[in-house]
């Protein structure tokens, strides 16, 4: 190898380091900060290819949403006092999650790297802080508004928005974190207490379900008393009602009879005597009656006027009628 070559050899290979040390690419994942001895020269947070010099150095942040659980693993539940803890039976235990990632918008990754510098510090800080409001936060809240069935009183879910805006308000500001929720993992008594509270509580539903109760049979009695009210009134105005309709008609009978034996008194007469038969000898009754009976002229002028003749229908079981 000649001299020329063994130089050009080794001007390609530093050209090569040197591409290799000012290239480097940023994943969408991440956000990087770009440093010039020690001082900030931009923030990259958009994915691709891009150069530095080759004693510039990068720091590279993981943008990603991470998850804090406070506190972590394995660990005992951290127990906290409600706003009417005046004794034992107050206290609850919870886990939290804190849902949260490295704000990228404008100056915040830099804010970031400034403060916490790294993710672990980051998570130790902001465990420091969501404690500390959800502490606060429930100690200013009786505990009995956080299990209450009341449709009015607030949530868990208005209690933790609460919370997630203070603290977001503090850790965005100061330490370019963007804090998106908090929610509890894990809630419940004291050990040492629980069976006492739990005792008290069913208690206290209890007399709820009997007030409850109470109040529906009342007003079942209430429904009650209205709906016979109304059914006696409605039957009440019905027979009125068919006493005018049966009194018409009756009437209107009484009539129709007058206007007839006006017409005809003979034939009037007759027909009456027919229906009269009709109703009194149907058959399966027995009729003993006098010779002179008035009711039995139509049946003596058919059989000739004969006074002797005694008439029967065709003999039955059932009542005698006897004039």
């Amino acid at each position: 190898m000649t001299r020329r070559s063994f130089w050009l050899a080794v001007l390609a290979s530093l050209a090569v380091v040197l591409v290799v040390r000012s290239a480097f690419v940023v994943d969408q994942t991440e956000a990087v900060i770009h440093l010039r001895f020690g001082q900030h020269v931009r923030t990259l947070d958009a994915p691709g290819l891009f150069f530095k010099w080759p004693t510039d150095s990068v720091v590279r942040l993981d943008r990603r949403l991470q998850v804090l659980q406070s506190p972590p693993g394995a660990a005992a539940p951290r127990e906290y006092l409600t706003g009417d803890a005046t004794g034992i039976g107050k206290n609850v235990v919870a886990t939290t999650a804190t849902y949260w990632r490295i704000d990228t918008t404008h100056d915040a990754a830099l804010r970031f790297f400034e403060t916490m510098g790294d993710l672990d510090t980051a998570r130790a800080r902001l465990d420091d802080i969501v404690v500390s409001e959800f502490g606060a936060t429930l100690g200013r809240t009786p505990l009995g508004d956080l299990v209450s069935t009341d449709s009015d009183a607030p949530t868990w879910d208005t209690f933790l928005d609460g919370v997630r805006e203070r603290c977001a308000a503090r850790v965005n500001e100061a330490y370019g974190i963007a804090l998106v929720d908090v929610r509890i993992e894990h809630l419940s008594f004291p050990e040492r207490n629980r069976v006492n509270v739990f005792e008290r509580m069913r208690a206290e539903r209890e007399t709820i379900a009997a007030r409850q109760r109470s109040e529906g049979e009342r007003e079942a009695t209430t429904i009650r008393a209205r709906s016979e009210r109304q059914r006696d009134e409605i039957l009440a105005a019905a027979h009125e009602e068919a006493a005018q309709i049966l009194g018409g008609a009756e009437a209107q009978a009484a009539r129709t009879y007058a206007e007839a034996y006006g017409r005809d008194p003979v034939f009037y007469e007759f027909v009456r005597t027919l229906e009269a038969y009709e109703k009194t000898l149907d058959e399966g009754t027995v009729a003993v009656l006098s010779s002179e009976s008035g009711f039995l002229e139509l049946l003596r002028e058919a059989l000739g006027g004969d006074a002797d003749t005694t008439t029967a229908a065709p003999p039955a079981t059932d009542a005698t009628k006897n004039e």
